[in-house]
């Protein structure tokens, strides 16, 4: 047993031993006894009724009959599992082994957050076996043994330290699993006391390396968790005066004024708005005061998982994060703000409460511009992205966006992958996996800056209009001026420097028109490759135009403007010479899906424009095809020919110009002729 480093008198030095309710332990110290000591501190430890638990553990488990065991038991056997990939251990437990063929770091560091012990105490306080405790203890002390505390932060492969694992276990599985087995005569008094000093090196662990964004609030949340259900430490009240003064910096340093987290990943803002909560959780079960704008601050992180959200509840997969069902999150919104009937409409699928009061929106620190229709599945969402590139978890994306209509996802965002070194972790993260233009063949590249420049330093201009017969956006990738803190360039050196501003109009409620302009900063010839990803069983093609071939669910349509020169390559599960037409299935797996990308070369400034129509189940298309109107005096506009001899005008003139028409309609960015 080399762990933990702390010596039974160290530990009790560390302690208040001028309690009352320690005045046992104080006479076993003052004779030296430290093994009575340990037994008197584990009997105050059980007979405590403060600071309270989430779950009553002093009564011991209330055995249930039908609770199926068959989990707890594979981890009882020490058949363990990290990242979704189990591993058998047999009789003995190496936590610094990685199983995995390509060594993925994530499966060793993971397997220390220590998920199964939860497992085990459900086991235990269902059934009453002492089998899941014994499991329990013969692993807690093998890796307590196997994983002194490091000097430095941990924070490299193979550790078991590093600060993320000490801050989950400190706030998720160590502190579930202690209540759940305290009353086990199988916990011993020396298991129990190695565990409150192990508690100690994670308390210490976390005060001298705290890290930054996500990582921060769990290590924050998990320091808060052990200086509150261990107030007998002198330090207690300074390990959690110092959680709370972190956890309250953390509602600005990590959250924009609109509610967006800084890394702009829709999981992580959900791990981060989560351990919020847990704090605010645990310090109000325990009558521990906090600021008292804490929980009003974190209401604007629920505010947006609601309204970035699609009809049908999910965030998209944005970064590193996965589509995200906002439901249960709006839940929990609600039973913390009951004023925000809006959050219980969603929660509840429209059964309760009330409607959310906006249908577009816009994030304009996030730079998040929603685009909707309305709030029923059937209704049409676009999420476009123009903001910064994320404190972390970043994917090159920048001008991105995701469609979904009609009851399913149309345009796709590829989401997370598994953060390891293969070609399929390469695609996820670059512009070729999403809807954004290539120049030359090379992707955006914003990475390898301070982490600073990743963030947005104010609101964002984008000429965002909402009115009851568009929406309107704009957005740019390397646009010169202080939108641009840093060169937003293309390929591994950022030496090609083209900008790419992409403008989007909502002609509500039906379709998008899609407007990009490219403007290089010489005279040479470039090539535009603008792909988009279609979450489609196949796609059919005439001409320029791509219809989705959605058998029995709806489709959509992109009709692009016709030019000269413009082509059309659908691309399907490819892997040379790029990878292209891709998108995530399951943890480690991939699918091909289609991806349209469209061609276009030549000097100076280029556009291209495409409409992107969803199409119910049945229904067909009513464009029958777009042109370019170059003579309305504006950058760019378009007319949408439709099925009975309706004609769209619609024009973007970001400059802010004066649009008149026929019929003497003025407006300075749209206008909307034919209806």
């Amino acid at each position: 047993m080399n762990g933990p480093g702390i010596s039974d008198a160290e530990l009790f030095e560390l302690l208040n031993l001028d309690m009352p309710a320690l005045k046992d332990v104080k006479a076993a110290v003052a004779r030296g006894d430290w093994t009575g000591a340990k037994a008197a501190l584990v009997r105050h430890l059980k007979a405590r009724t403060s600071p309270r638990w989430f779950f009553g553990w002093q009564e011991g488990p209330p055995v249930e009959t039908g609770y199926d065991t068959a989990l707890a038991d594979r981890f009882a056997r020490n058949e363990l599992v990290s990242v979704g990939v189990w591993h058998d251990f047999g009789k003995e437990i190496d936590w610094g082994i990685n199983p995995m063929p390509n060594q993925y770091k994530e499966w060793t560091w993971q397997l220390s957050r220590h998920p199964f012990w939860v497992t085990l105490g459900e086991a235990y306080w269902a059934t009453g076996d002492e089998k899941y405790a014994k499991a329990f203890v013969f692993q807690l002390n093998s890796w307590m043994a196997q994983n002194l505390v490091p000097e430095d932060s941990g924070n490299y492969g193979g550790s078991r330290w590093r600060t993320l694992e000490a801050g989950i276990r400190m706030c998720h599985s160590w502190f579930s699993a202690l209540y759940s087995f305290l009353k086990s005569p199988s916990f011993d008094d020396e298991s129990v006391v190695r565990m409150v000093k192990s508690c100690v090196e994670h308390v210490r662990h976390l005060i001298k390396w705290p890290q930054s964004a996500n990582w921060l609030a769990t290590e924050t949340t998990g320091l808060f968790y052990a200086s509150v259900m261990f107030p007998e430490f002198k330090e207690a009240e300074a390990w959690r005066n110092t959680a709370v003064e972190r956890m309250y910096a953390e509602l600005d340093n990590q959250v924009y004024p609109d509610g967006a987290q800084i890394e702009l990943a829709s999981g992580y803002h959900q791990v981060s708005m989560g351990d919020f909560e847990k704090f605010a959780k645990l310090a109000q079960f325990n009558g521990i005061s906090l600021p008292g704008d804490f929980l009003a601050k974190v209401e604007k992180m629920f505010h947006y998982d609601l309204y970035a959200a699609t009809p049908h509840g999910e965030l998209p997969a944005l970064n590193d994060g996965g589509w995200v069902d906002v439901a249960p999150h709006c839940a929990r919104g609600f039973e913390y703000y009951p004023h925000r009937t809006d959050m219980q409409w969603m929660a509840t699928g429209g059964k309760a409460g009330t409607r959310p009061a906006h249908d577009s929106y816009l994030f304009p620190w996030a730079g998040h511009c929603i685009m909707r229709s309305g709030w029923d599945p059937d209704d049409r969402y676009l999420l476009f992205d123009i903001g910064p590139f994320g404190h972390g978890h970043q994917h090159e994306d920048k001008l991105h966006f995701v469609i979904y209509a009609h009851g399913r996802v149309h345009v796709t965002d590829p989401g997370n992958y598994a953060y390891d070194d293969s070609i399929w972790r390469k695609y996820h993260i670059s512009a070729y996996a999403h809807n954004t233009i290539l120049v030359d063949g090379l992707p955006q590249n914003r990475r390898g800056f301070d982490r600073k420049l990743y963030r947005q330093p104010h609101a964002l201009d984008a000429n965002w209009a909402c009115t009851d017969d568009y929406d309107y956006a704009i957005g740019h990738y390397n646009a010169p001026g202080a939108d641009a803190p840093h060169p937003e360039g293309y390929g591994p050196d950022r030496l090609t420097h083209v900008t790419h501003t992409r403008q989007i109009v909502f002609v509500k409620p039906d379709y998008w028109v899609v407007f990009d302009t490219l403007t290089p900063q010489d005279d040479a010839r470039h090539a535009y490759e603008s792909p988009f990803h279609l979450d489609a069983e196949g796609a059919d093609v005439d001409g320029l135009r791509v219809t989705t071939d959605n058998r029995e669910a709806s489709n959509l349509a992109i009709v692009p403007a016709a030019q000269a020169g413009l082509s059309l390559e659908v691309i399907t599960g490819q892997e040379e010479p790029y990878v292209q037409g891709w998108v995530r299935d399951g943890q480690y797996g991939v699918r091909p899906i289609p991806t349209p990308t469209y061609w276009l070369a030549g000097t100076g400034v280029q556009q291209i424009a495409y409409v992107f129509y969803p199409v119910p189940t049945g229904g067909a298309c009513p464009v029958e095809h777009v042109t370019f109107a170059g003579n309305l005096g504006v950058d760019t506009a378009v007319q949408v020919h439709m099925a009975g001899g309706a004609v769209h005008t619609i024009a973007v003139n970001p400059e802010g110009k004066t649009l008149t028409v026929a019929g003497g309609a003025s407006t300075n960015r749209v206008y909307l002729a034919g209806y």
